[in-house]
């Protein structure tokens, strides 16, 4: 699963105020950047503004662009799903089960090459551990499928032959699909409950998502046929052992009901994880889980991304402001445009925003 960071100069994205209304500038904007890919991609878009929710669907086909309602419509969120894992675990602290500062050891039956490593490190990314394990060769994987033969018992070996991760005076970022993996692993290991349980009885039943899953199968037609690099139909990728760095199917609908809980104000596990726990420069900040920025109005940006095979997804919201905007689409993490995606999310945001002065927000390229 690949991620990135997006480098975003605010300044770079001029705020208009014409009279067109937002709809249409909405709309047209859609539309500007879906030119860009493959016939039969789509795009699904949920733009939150207080108590209001507007979605935007389009398709391409044949080189025609056509508005349509997908926000019913499945797409594999990829590394979105980290915020899903690091949610858990917040709503596991709160309840007493886990605590941040945790070694990752006490979850584990087996002794560990490292166990220095925490909870909370996982979730932050920075653990020192490397994006992926040594016993995952992506070269000569099934790119159509790089994570599907990882079997549990590769990773156990990983975690007690193998494991190394970067040490030194002070921890640094290092973005990790790993880490995630193994904080899912640790979060099973502490209830006796598998992730996809986890999710259900903690968010996904709780908002009422009811059409977010782990599992392809049980979404049936409501599922968007991913798209490779070149516009070809691509499988979901099986993520298998790597399940809580991007295995989530969901909505622009379901998402929608996950990032207005963010904005209820209250002490409960989405305003944990939204508490900065690491800060990478002064640009950067991150939560759990969650990559923090500021807006034009000095409020705390959120924001997280993913892509997979056959997909790629952005998230940015302002709890503050009680704003954001998500988008989820059939466009291939390998596509040369998928970073655009990114940049949509952002100009979308921002048009909901009043300008206040010039600022550049960088965030650096990851993968």
């Amino acid at each position: 699963m690949k991620f990135y960071i997006l480098v975003v100069l605010m300044t770079m994205l001029g705020f208009t105020t014409q009279a067109q209304s937002f709809d249409d500038k909405a709309h047209q904007t859609l539309k500007n950047y879906l030119t860009e890919f493959p016939n039969q991609t789509q795009f699904s878009v949920a733009v939150l503004n207080g108590n209001k929710t507007n979605y935007y669907g389009l398709v391409k086909f044949s080189d025609t662009i056509n508005q349509l309602d997908n926000s019913a419509s499945v797409f594999q969120i990829g590394s979105v799903t980290k915020v899903f894992t690091s949610t858990l675990l917040a709503q596991l602290v709160l309840e007493n089960k886990v605590e941040l500062s945790d070694s990752i050891q006490y979850y584990f039956s087996f002794p560990l090459k490292e166990n220095k490593i925490t909870l909370e490190s996982l979730s932050n990314h920075s653990s020192g551990l490397p994006r992926l394990p040594s016993n995952l060769n992506l070269a000569t994987a099934n790119l159509k499928n790089p994570y599907q033969s990882y079997a549990e018992a590769d990773l156990d070996y990983y975690l007690s032959t193998e494991m190394e991760f970067s040490s030194g005076d002070q921890p640094s970022y290092q973005y990790s699909n790993l880490g995630a993996a193994i904080l899912a692993k640790a979060l099973e290991n502490a209830t006796g409950k598998t992730f996809a349980e986890l999710l259900s009885e903690k968010i996904f039943q709780p908002l009422e998502m009811k059409n977010s899953s782990l599992d392809k199968d049980s979404v049936g037609g409501n599922l968007v046929q991913g798209l490779d690099a070149s516009g070809n139909p691509t499988p979901v990728w099986d993520m298998g052992q790597f399940g809580g760095a991007g295995a989530i199917l969901s909505t622009t609908t379901d998402l929608s009901r996950f990032v207005n809980v963010h904005f209820q104000n209250a002490e409960d596990a989405y305003s944990l994880t939204t508490l900065p726990t690491y800060m990478v420069n002064d640009n950067l900040r991150i939560g759990l889980g969650w990559h923090i920025l500021q807006d034009e109005q000095d409020n705390n940006l959120y924001w997280h991304n993913g892509g997979t095979g056959g997909y790629s997804s952005s998230v940015f919201m302002v709890p503050e402001t009680q704003k954001a905007v998500i988008i989820l689409s059939n466009v291939s993490a390998y596509h040369p445009k998928a970073p655009s995606i990114d940049e949509l999310a952002f100009k979308l945001l921002k048009s909901l925003l009043p300008p206040k002065r010039d600022k550049s927000s960088v965030l650096k390229e990851n993968e």
